[in-house]
C-alpha cells in the first residue's frame, strides 16, 4: 500500500475512535437520564391508583352535596315555620 492510503487508514481510525468516545458519553448520559424516570409499569400503577381515588373524592363530594342540599332545606323550613308563628303571633295580638 502507499503512504497516502496509510494516512488516510490513520486518519479514519482516529476519527472512528472519536465516535466512539462520543457515543460512550451519550450512552453515559442516556443511562443517567433514564434513571431520572420510574418505569412504564410503575407509572401507570400510580396513575390508577390517583384515578381511583379521584373518583372516590368524587363519589363523596357528590354524596356530601346531597347531605347539604336537604340540610338546607330542612333550615329553610325551619325558618319559614318560625316566620309563620310570628306572624300567626303577631296576628292574634293585634286582634
Amino acid at each position: 500500500m502507499e503512504q497516502k492510503e496509510y494516512e488516510r487508514i490513520a486518519r479514519l481510525e482516529t476519527q472512528i475512535e472519536g465516535m466512539a468516545e462520543g457515543m460512550g458519553r451519550i450512552e453515559t448520559k442516556l443511562d443517567a437520564y433514564a434513571a431520572n424516570f420510574i418505569p412504564r409499569t410503575e407509572a401507570e400503577l400510580r396513575f390508577q391508583s390517583a384515578e381511583k381515588e379521584i373518583a372516590d373524592i368524587k363519589a363523596e363530594m357528590d354524596k356530601n352535596d346531597g347531605k347539604r342540599r336537604s340540610n338546607i332545606a330542612l333550615i329553610i323550613s325551619v325558618v319559614f315555620g318560625v316566620i309563620g308563628v310570628v306572624f300567626s303571633l303577631l296576628n292574634y295580638v293585634t286582634l
